[in-house]
């Protein structure tokens, strides 16, 4: 039987992306202070030096506090944040990323932050790969040599991960000679405890479960595929890209049906695919021809050669999206632990949520987009990112007949907070299907010192349990996780009576005036710079 914790909480770009990898530093050096490491040697012996080597993995939909228990626990265990933030990963953003302040970075250092410059495209693919070689590093292990097949690859992007990496592990170090410094009874030679922990779905799905069996896109189809989007972008015409996707087939018509909105990049990564798959056609066919010309092929052996690549085409297509990932976390040989932080109350959550929104305002989040807009620093990834997406649509937005600025600045804080309540809706429905995380309610109600320290000791007593019985409070249909995940689903019904309220930015306060005065003035900063963009290109022409 498995005992409830002492402390429990209640129940419940451009054509190719080679052209891009330039780098300066990939790694932002944050010092980390050695009076905020909380000693813990022993049981970081009991979790680190396990067989085999845990790694902790912290998810959960925005405001729940995901951040600061990563952080306690990497005090308490001795370990490091593996940041799983697709916008943090890029140097510049700030405010739209939520990304930790230097402060926090000091107190408790991560890695995978501020590595990618503006102009990069910095994958799901490229993530995974850095965060097993973090993984690797803080625990002292020798380079995992991967068995999967070895995707193409030029020198360049071979040259820039090996320098990403090298700055990596330069900054493991440094951090953990710090870290350890000030224990006189650890092993300075002892593993530090990996606890990735962010929100990018797609990024622990790529850790956790594998890398999706999708064929790798070619050059030429990243080109052609940038092309084709860019002609339909500008037309404005969404409709029209979905269905020139969709004429590739079955498979890739379903494909944009499960897209939220106007996703614009997953249709340009579909394209890739198509494309790629298409490519693959026709040298497959060019092949059948070259060999029909050689051997003189009767009509009816032509027939039975075309029938033949036509269903090699067709079992390609079929298998592009099957499900099947490989290189999973687990598959690798490491204990790994995984927990959704889930809010106890969805209605309250919400609550929350909205207040985050409105003080990402409050802090500047309209001045960082135009600044990073206008001085072409913002990252193709944060453009799509909720919070930069919405500020950019308002900054652009021209006022119409019988608009006011008031009225656009309502509309924007509208937009922004439907969005983020909608993306936190996604993230528990996702989760909840997810049999390798473990719910843990997260108790509202707690101010937030309170919070963290519950939610920290409970994911750290269910560290301590052996492997088999955390597999029992990860799957029995009684635990306090399933309890949880019912409770959180059961929740949903209620939420449609949710009714938007204003906790900070009501009309009439100063914060209202500060920050609808921001965002007028950068405004008129982005029809400025449209305005002197429009005239330079006319007298071009002319």
């Amino acid at each position: 039987m498995i005992l409830s914790p002492l402390l429990c909480c209640h129940s419940l770009l451009k054509p190719t992306r080679k052209s891009f990898f330039r780098y300066r530093s990939s790694v932002t050096v944050v010092s980390v202070s050695p009076q905020s490491i909380v000693r813990s040697t022993d049981t970081n012996k009991r979790m680190a030096q396990r067989n085999p080597p845990m790694v902790v993995v912290i998810a959960g939909p925005t405001a729940t506090g995901k951040s600061d228990v990563a952080a306690r626990l990497c005090q308490h265990q001795l370990g490091m944040i593996v940041s799983a933030d697709s916008v943090q990963a890029y140097r510049g953003v700030q405010i739209g990323a939520n990304k930790p302040t230097l402060q926090e970075r000091r107190e408790t250092p991560h890695v995978l932050i501020d590595v990618a410059d503006h102009q990069e495209s910095y994958n799901a693919a490229e993530w995974r790969e850095d965060a097993l070689y973090c993984i690797q590093t803080l625990l002292l292990q020798e380079q995992y040599q991967s068995q999967e097949i070895p995707q193409e690859t030029d020198h360049e992007e071979e040259n820039a991960k090996t320098r990403r990496q090298d700055e990596i592990q330069q900054y493991i170090q440094q951090s953990r000679k710090t870290i350890l410094s000030n224990n006189v009874d650890a092993d300075k030679n002892i593993p530090l405890l990996p606890v990735v922990c962010g929100g990018t779905m797609m990024y622990l799905q790529w850790l956790v479960h594998g890398r999706p069996d999708a064929c790798r896109p070619t050059a030429a189809a990243i080109q052609e595929s940038y092309s084709l989007m860019e002609n339909f972008q500008r037309q404005q015409d969404y409709q029209a890209a979905v269905e020139y996707v969709s004429s590739f087939g079955d498979v890739f018509a379903k494909r944009t049906q499960q897209f939220c909105g106007e996703d614009w990049y997953r249709l340009r990564r579909t394209l890739e695919i198509a494309l790629t798959v298409q490519e693959q056609g026709h040298a497959d066919k060019n092949t059948s021809k070259s060999v029909d010309n050689h051997d003189a092929s009767t009509e009816q052996q032509q027939q039975q050669q075309q029938q033949q690549q036509q269903t090699k085409m067709d079992v390609l297509v079929e298998n592009l999206y099957s499900g099947q990932r490989l290189g999973g976390l687990g598959s690798l040989g490491y204990d790994v632990r995984g927990f959704f932080l889930c809010p106890d109350d969805r209605m309250s959550h919400t609550q929350v949520v909205d207040e985050r929104c409105e003080q990402m305002i409050i802090k500047g989040l309209v001045k960082e987009t135009t600044d990073l807009k206008l001085s072409g620093r913002l990252p193709e990834m944060a453009e799509r990112a909720i919070g930069y997406r919405q500020t950019l649509d308002y900054l652009h937005k021209e006022l119409g007949t019988g608009e006011s600025e008031e009225g656009l600045f309502e509309n924007y804080l509208n937009d922004f907070t439907t969005a983020t309540r909608r993306y936190a809706k996604k993230q528990m429905s996702w989760f909840r299907k997810d049999e390798e995380f473990l719910f843990v309610p997260v108790p509202l109600a707690l101010d937030k010192a309170e919070r963290v320290d519950v939610v920290s000791k409970r994911i750290d007593y269910y560290c301590q349990l052996s492997r088999e019985d955390y597999d029992k409070a990860l799957r029995d249909a009684d635990s306090d996780s399933a309890r949880c995940k019912n409770q959180n689903e059961a929740q949903g019904k209620s939420m449609k009576f949710y009714q938007f309220q204003r906790h900070i930015l009501k009309p009439g306060s100063q914060e209202y005036a500060n920050a609808l005065a921001e965002g007028i003035e950068s405004r008129k900063r982005i029809r400025a710079t449209l305005s002197s963009t429009k005239k330079r290109t006319i007298d071009d022409v002319v």
